[in-house]
């Protein structure tokens, strides 16, 4: 199906184009004929409608003949007598349409007969225009294509960096463990096997339930507790109908990670991270927030979780999505944004 069609707000947008094109087919007629407006117009406005539909058809021809794969002959030629036979087609149209019109003005063909080459030769152009700008709609279809390409394997290779990342700093804490505590450490290497199933799990799809998402946070979280003891105190709080937004797995779990390896790990009492989130005008807003010691260097720069999730959001939502950092006196606030228009079906 023509893409026109998929979209009523399109298909209106086409044939209000037309209006400007009808009118300067009109006006043309009538001068070339020397015949009154509303004689005109009975003729050339189911004209301009019939011509509208046909001028369609090169969406069709020029995704068979796009440039650069055939050569130049060929899709010259192939366009040319294209345009010779939606001609025809066209004045076909016109003779009957005249054939009806002549009911209601009688001698109106006879009177029009006069204009009928100018109108071939405009029908002719017509086409010719519209072929041309088929073939900018496919090359713009073509890049918008790339683009989601592009950003989709880029999205791809950001998230297969999240879970190495984690890893890594998670055998460093276990590691520290062994020589300390040897039942926390063997507690956190089983929380921290149930995280990477259910990341790997999880990781494979496009989008999940924020539901999910945060279930798979609260697995890291519980790995982290280990860790740090009552050092670490989470506040969580979320509206009802963000359980079913989409977001990108693996999306919150950096943000948190953030709020605990730059804020709560250089606090000799530990802290405590907020969690909010809402629904809001299509969008989801999740906010983290944690206090931090304003002397130590690591806060003061973005460390890989925030990159990472900026990219993502860059990759997969493009300006839709931003991510927010608001620094006060002794706390650090994460805003995380993106749209939340479609919604998993119950």
């Amino acid at each position: 199906m023509h893409p026109i069609f998929q979209n009523r707000n399109t298909l209106a947008a086409y044939l209000a184009a037309w209006a400007p094109l009808g009118a300067m087919l009109t006006c043309v007629v009538k001068v070339s004929a020397h015949i009154g407006w509303l004689e005109t117009a009975t003729f050339t406005v189911p004209l301009t409608l019939i011509l509208a539909v046909v001028c369609l058809s090169p969406w069709y021809l020029v995704r068979s003949l796009p440039l650069g794969s055939s050569s130049r002959a060929k899709v010259l030629g192939t366009n040319l007598v294209s345009a010779m036979c939606a001609g025809a087609v066209v004045m076909a149209a016109a003779h009957v349409l005249l054939f009806f019109a002549d009911r209601l003005y009688p001698g109106l063909s006879d009177r029009i007969h006069s204009a009928l080459p100018i109108l071939a030769g405009m029908l002719f152009l017509f086409y010719l225009l519209s072929i041309a700008m088929h073939y900018v709609l496919l090359a713009l279809e073509t890049s918008k294509r790339a683009e989601l390409l592009s950003r989709e394997a880029e999205f791809k290779a950001l998230k297969a960096q999240v879970n190495p990342h984690f890893l890594f700093n998670s055998l460093n804490s276990i590691s520290a463990l062994t020589s300390i505590d040897a039942a926390k450490a063997r507690q956190m290497c089983i929380r921290l096997s149930d995280f990477l199933r259910n990341s790997l799990r999880l990781g494979e799809k496009a989008s999940i339930p924020f539901g999910e998402e945060m279930e798979l946070t609260n697995t890291y979280l519980d790995v982290e507790q280990v860790r740090f003891g009552p050092r670490l105190r989470v506040k969580r709080d979320f509206t009802q109908d963000c359980a079913d937004c989409e977001v990108p797995p693996l999306l919150l779990q950096p943000l948190v990670e953030n709020a605990i390896k730059h804020g709560i790990a250089a606090l000799a009492e530990g802290g405590e991270i907020a969690m909010t989130a809402r629904l809001e005008r299509g969008h989801l807003y999740f906010v983290v927030e944690n206090p931090f010691d304003p002397d130590a260097p690591s806060i003061k720069k973005s460390g890989f979780g925030l990159v990472n999730v900026r990219n993502r959001l860059a990759a997969r939502y493009g300006g839709a999505a931003r991510l927010e950092v608001q620094v006060e006196p002794s706390l650090y606030r994460v805003i995380l944004s993106l749209p939340c228009s479609d919604r998993l079906k119950p």
